[in-house]
């Protein structure tokens, strides 16, 4: 006669509670992959949004420099203070300001806490020093010699 164990030959409840921990397993991997999924996708749109937002602030601040650059240039010699509003973070990062850092005529744009670094040029006739100020808003100022950015 053949060994039928201690459960008489019946393994019909090992089938139900072996499905049960299988499926169990299953779902949680899924659920695990989806929420990683998911971590990485809202990461990506969070880049984007700190990009796209950089990028518009970046045009803004290169357009701010043009017009105090067309007022420094009417003032024939005299003293000029044009103040850049700023927003004082973008998708709810702080960010930093170099103008002309490296002489190349660029507004670069860096996000605390994220890959991103936006570049945008600008083009002035008056020189313009280097500097690097905080995200919000700060002013160019003129004296006669080449604009300067500072804090506000």
């Amino acid at each position: 006669m053949a060994d039928v164990g201690p459960f008489g030959g019946d393994d019909r409840g090992v089938s139900t509670a072996l499905g049960y921990v299988l499926n169990v397993g299953v779902a949680a991997i899924l659920v695990t992959m989806l929420l990683f999924s998911a971590g990485s996708l809202v990461e990506t749109q969070r880049d984007r949004a700190v990009e796209t937002e950089l990028r518009v602030v970046g045009e803004r601040v290169a357009a701010d420099l043009a017009a105090a650059d067309r007022l420094a240039r009417a003032s024939d010699g005299g003293s000029v203070r044009y103040a850049v509003d700023a927003p004082g973070s973008v998708a709810g990062f702080r960010y930093d300001v170099a103008i002309n850092e490296s002489g190349s005529g660029n507004v670069v744009l860096d996000a605390d806490r994220s890959d991103v670094t936006v570049t945008v040029e600008f083009r002035t006739e008056t020189p313009v020093e280097g500097g690097t100020v905080s995200g919000g808003d700060f002013v160019v100022t003129y004296d006669g010699g080449e604009l300067e950015v500072e804090d506000a």
